[in-house]
């Protein structure tokens, strides 16, 4: 893992509650973490897919300006927040015994996801630093709403069961 990593947190009061009632009973909580991982990356890569929408909040569309670019650029037109796919790729997942953790080392990350107005520095083609106005609407990809914050409550407390049973 980089040692730069932007994550997006919860406040998950219900999933928090029942975890550590559950580490009470169980010294080591990996196999839930790994289950909140794996579901968390999942739903990631769901607002990356649907745009949002898996999450309702459905992201602003590009400026006009910009899909002339992207047109002109040979860019897809398919998908908000993704020029060439990188920062999808980059997303990220790791889980221990008390944590699970989804993020992505890429500084641009917490731009998108929460949005930016203000002034960046930007590279010119021939390499040459500038101030440029900045207007990013946010897209969370990083979000998680009350529904899914259900779901994975309901996969950790099905996992749970099954370590249950198997502790008998």
């Amino acid at each position: 893992m980089p040692d730069k990593f932007f994550t997006s947190s919860f406040n998950a009061d219900e999933s928090v509650k029942f975890l550590n009632n559950l580490q009470k009973k169980f010294k080591d909580l990996s196999p839930l973490m790994k289950t909140a991982r794996v579901f968390l990356k999942k739903t990631v890569n769901k607002n990356f897919e649907t745009q949002g929408e898996h999450t309702d909040e459905k992201w602003m569309p590009w400026s006009e300006n910009y899909k002339k670019w992207r047109m002109k650029n040979g860019k897809s037109l398919k998908l908000i927040l993704t020029l060439d796919g990188e920062l999808r790729r980059s997303i990220m997942a790791k889980s221990g015994k008390d944590y699970a953790l989804v993020g992505t080392n890429k500084e641009y990350a917490a731009i998108h996801n929460f949005g930016y107005k203000g002034k960046v520095n930007k590279k010119s083609k021939k390499g040459k630093l500038f101030t440029a106005k900045m207007n990013m609407p946010k897209r969370e990809f990083m979000r998680l709403d009350d529904k899914t914050k259900e779901e994975l409550l309901a996969e950790l407390y099905i996992k749970s069961e099954e370590m249950i049973i198997e502790v008998r």
